[in-house]
């Protein structure tokens, strides 16, 4: 599943008081992340990504994804298993003239279960079972 969204951030908006936009996404493992800078940024623009109060991307601590004509997109395998089931995008805009734009997406892989591993759940769930 993909989830996305294109965050439309204010000329002005600084570093120390970005925009956040949530994207609410389903339990699962986050395999893939892209960003996407719509023309005319000029690196005057950066994203970071937050789930529960901490930074998930860049790793990197307080470090922001530039605004770039090149789309950053990376694989992953971060576990989303608990609460909140979402991450907080965070933008700035230090262009003092115009708005500028950026679509964040991720690909979501939804836990699955063979009916063997299920057969082997139910075995080990009934009472008097020794292994």
């Amino acid at each position: 599943m993909i989830y996305c969204d294109e965050i439309v951030i204010p000329a002005n908006t600084l570093r120390t008081s970005p925009i956040q936009t949530q994207l609410d996404v389903v339990e699962g493992v986050v395999a893939r992340v892209w960003i996407r800078w719509r023309w005319g940024s000029a690196n005057l623009a950066g994203c970071a990504i937050y789930r529960g109060g901490f930074q998930v991307w860049p790793t990197t601590g307080s470090r922001w994804f530039p605004s770039t004509l090149f789309d950053t997109v990376f694989d992953e395998s971060y576990v989303v298993g608990d609460e909140p089931m979402h991450f907080i995008l965070k933008s700035f805009n230090e262009d003092t003239r115009f708005a500028h734009r950026v679509w964040v997406g991720m690909s979501v892989l939804r836990p699955h279960y063979s009916q063997e591993l299920m057969g082997l759940m139910s075995y080990l769930n009934t009472p008097g079972k020794e292994i």
